[in-house]
């Protein structure tokens, strides 16, 4: 249902900011309140107060040191400068949301960084219906059509069996907050047993407070293990813990493994699981909300004109008019 446009504007010169009010969402310099729709570093600022999900808050404290949080559950909306504001699950990471903003007769829905496929560790994606979408489109390339998980999850499994039967270690290069739990879960379903960086282990922690388990994880104390897999993070973190193991197999588990003509950092393989939205996805993402107008973040502008070939009003927040009219 479309109810007419606001009449207020929206500002992306720092995340997405509802002029006229004090509603900042993912802004990336500190303020005196923000909406954290999830603790990935490109969505934070150091604010003085962090809104955000129960998870997200726990995992920005873990992570960022974030004190005064404020926390609201999803689907309890809150009163907020004259309008209603409600966290919705993104299913990116634990405790990812979307925001829904409804003022003066009209909805503006923000996805966040989201993804439409099932995850083993984050909430079910629930978009809803607005007039408005600020949507994330990393993957907004037809290109980017992520193959069936389990197939892709089979084939990571041969390829730690393959490692282990060279009496090698299998080591895969994953995200430190997200990626690794993730993987940390499928694999250690399967039987694996798995050591996981610092970093990573501190964020699963986090999770297991929120009533995820992962039999079979260990955290990583720089012993090689043996007859299991090492999940490391990609880029400077790794290469002293890489150049100590000798016998090793290694592999990046990223979206962007659907790319032939990318490098994989330190990794021999790639293996493209992700937890962002692939190109069908972030189609279907727009039809369900059937908006009237749709703005893009975070990744190719031309996936505004794909959306334009199917009838929508879509353009890049970057080349928006500051103070464009919902």
């Amino acid at each position: 249902m479309c109810f007419g446009y606001l009449p207020n504007v929206l500002d992306f010169d720092d995340g997405v900011h509802l002029i006229g009010t004090s509603i900042f969402l993912d802004a990336r310099r500190a303020r005196d309140r923000a909406i954290v729709s999830h603790a990935h570093s490109d969505h934070v600022g150091r604010h003085r107060r962090w809104v955000a999900s129960p998870p997200t808050a726990a995992l920005c404290a873990r992570r960022w040191g974030a004190e005064d949080l404020e926390v609201h559950r999803f689907h309890e909306p809150w009163d907020e400068d004259g309008g209603r504001v409600t966290l919705l699950p993104a299913g990116h990471i634990l405790g990812s949301s979307m925001v829904l903003v409804e003022r003066a007769g009209t909805r503006v829905l923000y996805t966040g960084d989201f993804r439409l496929r099932p995850s083993a560790t984050a909430e079910a994606c629930h978009p809803v219906t607005a007039d408005t979408l600020v949507m994330e489109c990393t993957y907004g390339e037809p290109r980017y059509r992520f193959p069936d998980r389990l197939e892709v999850l089979d084939r990571l499994c041969d390829f730690v069996e393959e490692t282990l039967g060279r009496d090698a270690v299998p080591v895969l290069l994953a995200y430190s907050l997200g990626k690794a739990q993730e993987m940390a879960r499928l694999l250690s379903d399967r039987g694996y047993r798995l050591w996981l960086h610092d970093d990573a282990w501190a964020m699963l922690e986090v999770y297991r407070e929120f009533g995820i388990e992962f039999p079979g994880c260990h955290r990583f104390e720089m012993e090689i293990p043996a007859n299991g897999v090492l999940l490391l993070p990609p880029g400077p973190p790794s290469r002293a813990v890489l150049r100590r193991i000798r016998r090793k197999r290694t592999a990046l588990i990223s979206g962007w493994a659907m790319d032939p003509g990318r490098r994989m950092p330190f990794g021999q393989r790639g293996f493209a699981i992700s937890d962002h939205a692939d190109f069908d996805e972030l189609v279907e993402l727009v039809s369900r909300v059937g908006p009237r107008k749709v703005y893009t973040l975070h990744g190719p502008e031309r996936f505004a004109a794909h959306l334009r070939s199917r009838g929508f009003d879509a353009e890049p927040a970057t080349l928006a008019a500051q103070g464009s009219l919902f």
